[in-house]
């Protein structure tokens, strides 16, 4: 929150009175919001040198350590050239199967009427996609108490979320305590899962390359294997977690997409799986998820500090002030998109019915769930793959029903949550 507002709520507002740039006094700090695509592209991409991570993810450390999400200069591309073969085209083709399969082994435990939280549901789902593709685990049984300790985590994180307030986490409160106690909680599962790993032969996945690899010629410390993993982990199911919540939420307020949603995947696959050579021909359901990404981007606000003065147009900005970005203000701009409220997937299709990322005709820089440049999401084509093939297994045979009546109110934490969940009833089709 900020003062009595939601926090995207506030920062939507500020980009409305000063549309392309706006300097803020936030808890003793400067703040620059960019919310004009060339500004963005010129901070984020062109002088990316000149920055590193903001606050939240500095202090995202104490959970995630040296991780991906957190790295920096020399150290972050070492360990980005080392994982990314695991999402090179062939790896990903595989591990859409094994996304499908899960998936079925999920949907056999949903029943007809049967009331779930949509997105404690859709974290169990891609949370044991990820111990699958990735790390050869079954995370099923954890699922639950996984659940819960990102959910108290979050929670407990959330005033840290832009700018931090790191000596209320060092105080002796029972927050603290809770909070403490669910990262110990991710620890344990995070290391036996590593040490299971560490016990078995190569088994083809990221983990077993991570334990193989080595940086700068030295073998990958268990230290330096946890936080990879442990980013990998948390990232890799969350997001899409809250990308497949909205979507089931946005389907159910607009029943046309839906029938359209449901025409295709009808006219498809007629009752069968999806393999991953069949999302090219569901250019609908692509842009059902990316219509998703674009209203409820799960990052919804994405920080930088200026390690040096940066430009930003015609304005310098200062060395050592936070840079921030929100994909919810400039995904919902009316400057930069048709009708900008409105959900309509079919905009993502060009004239033929194909689906094309820049049908919309929006600029460079006013999309951007994933992030940019060598700070781009390393799995974005993993959830995006991943998301498409959940929906499109799950949409043929189920309509969630959210609970009616109950206000649906997004949550600003380290990810863009529904406040309260997102109750709803499975109905069978």
């Amino acid at each position: 929150m900020t003062g009595r507002r939601p926090a995207h709520e506030f920062f939507a507002q500020v980009a409305r009175d000063y549309p392309r740039i706006a300097r803020l006094r936030l808890a003793g700090e400067s703040v620059y919001l960019l919310s004009d695509p060339d500004l963005i592209n010129e901070v984020m991409l062109e002088q990316a040198r000149s920055l590193m991570k903001g606050r939240a993810l500095q202090q995202a450390k104490r959970l995630v350590g040296e991780g991906l999400l957190t790295s920096e200069g020399d150290f972050h591309m070492r360990q980005r050239r080392l994982v990314q073969p695991a999402f090179h085209r062939d790896r990903l083709a595989r591990y859409a199967d094994d996304m499908v399969a899960v998936t079925k082994d999920h949907e056999s435990t949903w029943t007809d009427g049967q009331q779930v939280d949509l997105s404690a549901d859709m974290s169990k789902l891609t949370l044991s996609i990820v111990g699958r593709t990735l790390f050869g685990s079954d995370l099923s049984a954890d699922a639950h108490d996984i659940g819960q300790a990102v959910s108290t985590l979050f929670d407990g994180l959330q005033s840290n979320l832009l700018l931090g307030q790191d000596f209320l986490l060092r105080l002796p409160l029972k927050r603290n305590r809770r909070i403490q106690a669910s990262m110990d909680e991710l620890d344990a599962v995070v290391a036996r899962v590593i040490r299971t790993h560490r016990e078995q032969d190569d088994q083809g996945d990221l983990l077993s390359m991570l334990i193989a690899s080595e940086v700068d010629g030295t073998t990958m410390d268990d230290k330096q294997v946890r936080d990879e993993v442990m980013t990998l982990l948390l990232a890799g199911h969350e997001t899409t977690a809250m990308a497949l919540t909205w979507t089931w939420y946005l389907l159910d307020q607009n029943p046309a997409a839906a029938r359209a949603l449901h025409d295709e995947l009808a006219r498809v696959l007629a009752g069968r799986a999806p393999t991953i050579t069949d999302i090219a021909d569901l250019p609908y359901t692509r842009g059902v998820v990316h219509e998703s990404l674009r209203l409820f981007p799960p990052a919804w606000i994405i920080g930088r500090r200026a390690l040096a003065d940066v430009r930003a147009g015609e304005w310098t900005i200062p060395a050592g002030s936070l840079i921030v970005a929100s994909p919810w203000v400039v995904h919902r701009h009316p400057d930069y998109w048709s009708s900008p409220l409105a959900y309509r997937p079919q905009r993502w299709l060009d004239e033929d019915g194909n689906f094309d990322e820049s049908a919309p005709g929006q600029p460079r820089g006013a999309w951007f769930p994933f992030g940019w440049g060598n700070r781009r999401c390393i799995g974005d084509q993993f959830a995006l793959i991943e998301a498409v093939l959940v929906v499109a297994s799950l949409a043929q045979r189920w309509t969630p029903r959210p609970e009616r009546g109950r206000p649906v109110l997004p949550a600003p934490l380290v990810t863009l949550r529904p406040r309260e969940g997102l109750p709803a009833t499975l109905i069978a089709r």
